[in-house]
């Protein structure tokens, strides 16, 4: 997983995002990269219009306020549920595949 935090350079909300975020995957015992991108020519090149904006695995989580703690734990166990359920297909396929080859 990977969180990145859309922000200009400065703003106090920043550390506070970051500090729900890394509270939350601790909570969880779950590992991700945090990332703050506060250059605007980045912003500019990303789309990003208002700050911050909090990004989880290229979809976007909230954009301009800090979100919530629950916003923030709905999205990751979306994610993580995505996650497993892709797993899982490729799981699945390779299953198939193997029982295909075999005839």
């Amino acid at each position: 997983m990977q969180f990145i935090v859309y922000t200009k350079k400065g703003d106090a909300m920043t550390m506070a995002i970051v500090g729900q975020i890394r509270s939350l995957l601790s909570a969880k015992g779950l590992t991700a990269q945090v990332q703050l991108v506060d250059d605007p020519n980045l912003l500019a090149m990303n789309g990003i219009e208002s700050t911050p904006t909090v990004v989880l695995d290229g979809l976007p989580i909230c954009q301009g306020y800090i979100p919530s703690r629950t916003e923030l734990e709905r999205s990751v166990d979306r994610q993580i549920r995505a996650l497993a359920s892709r797993e899982h297909d490729k799981e699945e396929s390779s299953s198939l595949f193997g029982q295909h080859r075999r005839r």
